[in-house]
């Protein structure tokens, strides 16, 4: 009876539930990335990927090094996260994700299994069919499609991970660095770990980095990961780190693995602690460090100027306003449209009371990026005023009204508003106020970018953005 009573209340309050459900709003969606078909014909299938591009990929000509992520359809959201996360904090450098979908993993994954104990049920076997369409045709389509540099990473987990090993064996050429986390390197009683001391006798000369992980496990996976890496770290031009983690399990090693992982292979690259670096060997401490970087990577590689503006400030910090200019200098050499590098120099010239390089610095600086609100600041300390450097123009309102509207590119929508009888640029959560410089023409304050409104017909239908070095038209949807 209590039975049929719950069950009648709870028949009855359905409806209700129903009708005071939420009603969740209107949003727009979050993209991390896009997915895409490729023919295989060395698979006899179609395969899907999908691709994260690094922030800054849609407003720049840079090209990025490429991750391949094995089970990108379960690990395509932390690791794109965790890349982004290290590269915004200048622990690496922004990469392009390429997260490969399954269709058998165990089959695409694993080599050959010549014993009979211990054999997995289901197919296996088709590491090097899988290895060929990645080498000969997924990275040959990402080459096409996007800006890549030879920079490749290949991280794989579990079986994964004895993929990574055996691509490492068998065609070293492809990748420059590899994160193996927990391979399942028991396969076939370690056959692949055995192979281990005969590649490097035939390989002494390779330049390559690996970092391999393992959890609480143990046994053949365990001391197959070992006999590996104690074979790897003889050669004198491989990077070889094993770490393990027993407080964490086969699943959990996973995103520990994925960050650190990409800050040790980036620690061979980059330097975290700039100002340590410029007091241990000065300027030629980067300028060497980075051409013998160029040389491993077969390309070249300038010192990143987040480095070198880093040194910089220390010195400014510690009062070395001379050093503070060499730096500032070598960085212009390099990057000689840098807005901050000009700023910052411009600053340092008025520190040793050298007014007119310093103004001149200041002045280079509203050149490249109008609406610095820094370097207007300091020029109106010296008595310059801003619109000296950057004319301004009024602007009737209703030329204004007709800039007002939505403009997209890629993935970033634009919206320009007026209000009390100014202009208004909202990107995001940032919102700026732009000014005008000639008839349709206006850049932003505190912002690196200007803004041409373009017409067609006497109707505004785009939007051109120019950043420092880049340039880009978002098309008015409304």
């Amino acid at each position: 009876m209590r039975y049929e009573w719950i069950l009648g209340c709870a028949l009855l309050a359905a409806p209700l539930a129903q009708a005071s459900a939420p009603v969740q709003p209107q949003g727009e969606p979050v993209v991390i990335g896009h997915r895409y078909r490729i023919a295989s014909k060395v698979l006899g299938e179609q395969r899907t990927y999908i691709v994260h591009k690094p922030d800054a990929y849609d407003f720049s000509d840079q090209r990025y090094g490429v991750v391949i992520l094995l089970d990108g359809d379960g690990h395509i959201h932390h690791v794109s996260a965790t890349v982004e996360q290290l590269a915004r904090n200048g622990r690496s450098e922004p990469m392009l994700i390429v997260g490969i979908e399954n269709t058998d993993r165990q089959r695409d994954f694993t080599p050959p299994f010549a014993g009979t104990e211990g054999r997995p049920p289901g197919n296996v076997g088709g590491a090097a069919k899988f290895l060929s369409f990645i080498a000969d045709e997924l990275l040959p389509e990402i080459d096409r499609a996007y800006r890549t540099r030879p920079t490749r990473i290949l991280i794989g987990h579990s079986y994964g991970g004895l993929f990574a090993v055996y691509t490492l064996f068998n065609r070293p050429d492809i990748f420059k660095a590899y994160i193996a986390v927990s391979p399942s390197l028991w396969w076939d009683d370690q056959a692949l770990a055995k192979q281990a001391d005969q590649f490097v006798i035939d390989h002494k000369d390779l330049q390559t980095a690996i970092y391999m992980t393992m959890g609480n496990e143990g046994g053949a996976m365990l001391g197959g990961a070992q006999k590996v890496i104690g074979s790897l770290a003889s050669l004198r031009q491989t990077g070889a780190n094993f770490q393990r983690w027993p407080e964490e399990n086969h699943g959990s090693v996973v995103l520990r693995s994925v960050y650190e992982g990409m800050e040790w292979l980036n620690e061979l690259y980059y330097t975290h602690d700039p100002a340590r670096a410029y007091e241990e060997g000065g300027l030629q401490y980067f300028d060497k460090r980075f051409e013998l970087i160029s040389k491993y990577l077969g390309y070249e590689v300038k010192v990143p100027e987040h480095q070198l503006m880093q040194a910089q400030g220390y010195l400014q910090h510690v009062k070395r306003p001379q050093e503070a200019r060499q730096v500032l200098q070598r960085v212009l050499e390099l990057y000689p449209h840098s807005p901050g590098a000009h700023f910052e120099l411009g600053k340092v010239y008025l520190a040793l009371n050298d007014r007119p390089q310093g103004e001149a610095e200041l002045k280079q600086t509203l050149a490249l990026y109008p609406g610095h609100d820094g370097a207007r600041k300091e020029l109106e300390k010296i008595g310059v005023d801003p619109k000296t450097v950057v004319p301004e123009m009024a602007v009737s309102p209703s030329a204004l009204r007709s800039y007002v509207g939505e403009y997209k590119y890629s993935d970033e929508t634009s919206v320009v508003t007026m209000e009390q009888g100014k202009l208004f640029m909202k990107v995001a959560n940032n919102k700026r106020e732009l000014r005008a410089r000639a008839d349709g023409s206006f850049f932003a304050i505190e912002s690196d970018r200007e803004y041409t409104f373009n017409k067609k017909s006497g109707r505004v239908t785009s939007l051109t953005v120019q950043l420092v070095d880049f340039r880009y038209e978002s098309r008015k949807v409304k």
